[in-house]
């Protein structure tokens, strides 16, 4: 994979995923350091999206949390400083999130294509067996997709900033409308002062 494809979340979620094998005295970052990394931007778009297909985020946080207590773990002299290696399975997830990305015809591998990966993996790996606990399933996270992204498609480095954009800055005048009018819009234009 091109690591030059990843968008600015992407690549600061497998930094995450760096960050939380070691702290947890892993060798290697694997596959369950990346969904876990993934959710854990309270704000970011992976919770958003499985929150959308249903899943608890927190309980998968949790699940996940648990699965990588168990492995083995380096410390002491056998473990040195700031060397840790990528998995075998970690590569394979990120050419797969590569092929979803020229799937959903997009430039760049964002957040949305590393958690599709993980979701393909079903229940071949301890990631895939508990995304799938959790309902989050290939049609439950595209469909989730749909609702947050559109019909946009990644042409940059940073496009989940412009998700749910009309959602987050824009205004519903219609749905304010029926809520009362025009509220914070009193002393306009055409109005007389007592």
């Amino acid at each position: 994979m091109d690591m030059n494809r990843l968008t600015q979340r992407s690549q600061k979620a497998l930094q995450q995923a760096q960050e939380i094998a070691t702290r947890l005295g892993h060798q290697q970052v694997d596959g369950e350091h990346l969904p876990l990394a993934l959710i854990s931007d309270p704000a970011g778009l992976a919770p958003r999206l499985l929150e959308l297909a249903g899943a608890d985020v927190d309980a998968l946080a949790a699940d996940l949390d648990a699965d990588l207590d168990l492995r083995p773990k380096v410390s002491g002299t056998g473990q040195a400083a700031g060397q840790i290696y990528v998995s075998q399975r970690l590569k394979r997830l990120l050419d797969a999130a590569e092929r979803e990305a020229r799937r959903l015809k997009d430039e760049y591998v964002s957040i949305e294509h590393l958690l599709l990966g993980l979701v393909e993996e079903g229940g071949t790996t301890g990631a895939g067996r508990l995304l799938a606990k959790h309902a989050a399933t290939r049609d439950a996270v595209l469909g989730a997709l749909t609702q947050v992204r559109g019909n946009q498609r990644v042409t940059s480095a940073t496009p989940e900033g412009s998700y749910e954009a009309l959602e987050k800055y824009g205004r519903d005048l219609v749905e304010d409308a029926r809520a009362g009018g025009r509220s914070g819009q009193q002393g306009t234009a055409g109005g007389t002062a007592a």
